[in-house]
């Protein structure tokens, strides 16, 4: 026997804890989960990146994460995260913080039922109504509370969520595996490019990079420079998959230097970001449909021979000068870590060939990623059949 409820009548909605960036310390026991701690594609909590306040602070019990709560993100710079959940399956002692929120079920319903339910179409499709306004980065448990479903007897709320457990279990092992070979292929291809720098310029003279190129850091600007009617300017997220993607697009209205467009054929580089292991990642510039330039954290590097330089870049030859001795992370690229750039620089005969071969095989890595990735969304598409059958369809 199922009945209709509402979300407000099967939980309650506890707010996080608010406090000021200069509460937090290097390291407390006074532990912060927040929104990035969310996965967005598995819905998993994940506690790489915990924020620590002073332990002076006094967090009530009602703030602290407990087995069965619901962990829900209700702010965010990006919209596709608000709304998305983690299931809390044991007590971790850790708060959680002013963006985020917990629903706490009553005893008629099991938590695992209903997150499961919160990562259903259904429920999306209620955030997006919700959510779509254009300034409207912040989710309230008011929004969501009349959301209607229905609540079968919890005899059968256990066996839809063993069922379901058990059906995501296998196709979360064939996701994994495919998302395996995805990088197996991709590592495959790093060692070959790898080769090419080493065994194929074996003779090779090497070179400055400065004296082969030129390069220039990003337009620096402020929030008031942004216009709807200004000049295209790129960012880190225009690079995806090291092609160019204008998708997402900034504008900004500044007098800008000749040498600071954007020209075909340069080289874009990702010089600094808040995750470092997007440093370096870079893209060549294609065609150019109207005047672009490229932000602060961004470098362009103009070279004739910038084909060359993109796979060059791309190697961990090139990562080696970078990083130098044992340190394994950096904070930026500069125009003075360029400077001290060598590289293997053969005859034009000799790199065009190379750069011939990496773009053949680059071209075949990327269609069979294109497929793999094909088979995963269809896995994907299966787990969400899955959970409208048995959420929806079975107890509607």
């Amino acid at each position: 026997m199922s009945n209709t409820v509402k979300l407000k009548d099967v939980c309650e909605f506890k707010r996080g804890l608010t406090y000021s960036k200069k509460d937090e310390v290097d390291y407390s026991n006074n532990v912060v989960v927040r929104a990035t701690n969310i996965d967005l594609k598995t819905n998993k909590l994940n506690l790489a990146q915990l924020k620590y306040i002073k332990e002076s602070i006094k967090i009530n019990e009602d703030k602290i994460l407990k087995k069965g709560d619901i962990l829900i993100c209700t702010a965010s710079g990006s919209k596709s995260h608000l709304g998305k959940v983690a299931l809390i399956d044991k007590d971790i002692k850790m708060a959680f913080g002013g963006f985020m929120g917990v629903l706490r079920t009553s005893e008629k319903c099991l938590p695992k039922f209903l997150c499961n339910i919160l990562v259903s179409q259904k429920f999306k499709k209620v955030l997006l109504s919700n959510t779509s306004g254009a300034n409207i980065n912040n989710l309230r448990f008011s929004q969501i509370e009349n959301f209607e479903f229905m609540l079968p007897s919890l005899p059968e709320q256990q066996r839809i969520v063993v069922k379901l457990d058990t059906s995501f279990a296998e196709i979360d092992m064939t996701i994994n595996k495919v998302q395996k070979l995805i990088e197996n292929t991709n590592l495959l291809f790093e060692k070959k490019i790898k080769q090419y720098f080493i065994d194929n310029v074996t003779n090779a003279p090497f070179v400055k990079l400065s004296d082969i190129s030129e390069y220039f850091n990003g337009l620096t600007y402020s929030p008031k420079d942004v216009s709807e009617n200004g000049i295209i300017v790129l960012r880190s997220g225009n690079i995806q998959n090291g092609k160019m993607e204008y998708s997402n697009i900034k504008r900004v209205n500044k007098k800008i230097k000749d040498k600071l467009y954007v020209k075909p054929s340069d080289l874009l580089i990702c010089s600094r970001n808040g995750s470092q292991r997007l440093i370096g990642k870079s893209s060549l510039i294609g065609e150019i449909k109207e005047p672009m330039t490229f932000g602060t954290f961004m470098m362009i590097v103009r070279s004739e021979h910038n084909k060359y330089l993109q796979w060059f870049i791309k190697s961990k030859l090139f990562k080696k000068q970078i990083i130098k001795g044992e340190n394994t992370m950096i904070n930026q690229i500069t125009r003075y870590m360029l400077d001290d750039i060598s590289l293997p620089f053969p005859d034009k005969k000799i790199y065009s060939k190379i750069v011939k071969e990496l773009e053949e095989l680059d071209g075949h890595v990327r269609i069979l990623n294109k497929i793999l990735n094909i088979k995963i969304d269809n896995f994907k598409k299966l787990k969400s059949s899955i959970l409208k059958q048995e959420l929806l369809n079975k107890v509607a």
